[in-house]
C-alpha cells in the first residue's frame, strides 16, 4: 500500500476572491502518530506525549478524534507562526496562533473529516481533513506552520490528552489579510 498526504492551502479575501492557493506534500508525521497506530494494531498500551509535554498512557480503550468544533483550538487542525523545522519528537506547534479576534488571533472553524472515498477502478482511496480560519483581528497575520492535533479521552471519561500527529513548516509563510479566511485541507491518499 502506498500512503501519501497532501496539504492544500487557500486564502479567500473579504470579497470572496481567492488570493492564494498552494498544494504541498506533507512529510512531517511525528512519533505520536506511530504510537497511536502501534497501540491500535497491537492492543498494547504505550506512553504518548501530549501538547503540554506530559507523558501519559494511551490504550485501545481511549476515544481518538480530530473533528474539533468551532473555536476549539486545542485539537483538530492548528496553525502557527513558528519557524522551527519539524522534528520526529515534536509534541506541539512551535508558536500556535490562538482562537479569537484580538491582535494575532484567528477564529477557528470546525475541523471536519470526510468519509473514505474508495475508487475500485484504480485501487485508490482518500479522506480529507479540513478547517477554515477567519482573520478578524484588525491586521494581517502570517502563518508559517500547520499541524493536526488528535484528542484522546480515557474510557473513564475523566482524562483528555491532545497530542500532535502531523507538524508541517510551510515552504514560505502566508500572509492572511484582515477580513480574509484561510482554509487548510489535509488530503490522505492510499493506493494499492
Amino acid at each position: 500500500m502506498n500512503v501519501k498526504v497532501y496539504l492544500k492551502i487557500k486564502v479567500i479575501d473579504r470579497n470572496g476572491k481567492c488570493i492564494y492557493y498552494r498544494r504541498y506534500r506533507s512529510r512531517s508525521f511525528v512519533a505520536n502518530f506511530l504510537r497511536v497506530i502501534y497501540t491500535n494494531l497491537s492492543g498494547v498500551s504505550i506512553n504518548n506525549v501530549d501538547t503540554n509535554g506530559n507523558s501519559y498512557s494511551i490504550s485501545t480503550n481511549d476515544s481518538i478524534a480530530i473533528n474539533a468544533i468551532a473555536n476549539a483550538e486545542f485539537f483538530g487542525i492548528q496553525i502557527g507562526s513558528g519557524t522551527k523545522s519539524p522534528s520526529i519528537i515534536d509534541n506541539s506547534l512551535s508558536q500556535i496562533i490562538t482562537n479569537g479576534t484580538n491582535v494575532g488571533q484567528m477564529q477557528y472553524g470546525a475541523t471536519s473529516v470526510t468519509s473514505p472515498v474508495i475508487n475500485t477502478s484504480n485501487n485508490t482511496g482518500y479522506i480529507q481533513i479540513t478547517r477554515t480560519f477567519t482573520n478578524n483581528s484588525g491586521s494581517s497575520i502570517t502563518v508559517s506552520e500547520v499541524g493536526i492535533v488528535a484528542y484522546a479521552e480515557g474510557y473513564d471519561g475523566q482524562s483528555n490528552h491532545p497530542y500532535l500527529i502531523i507538524h508541517d513548516l510551510l515552504p514560505s509563510p502566508i500572509t492572511v489579510p484582515n477580513g480574509s479566511s484561510l482554509t487548510i485541507v489535509y488530503d490522505v491518499q492510499v493506493a494499492t
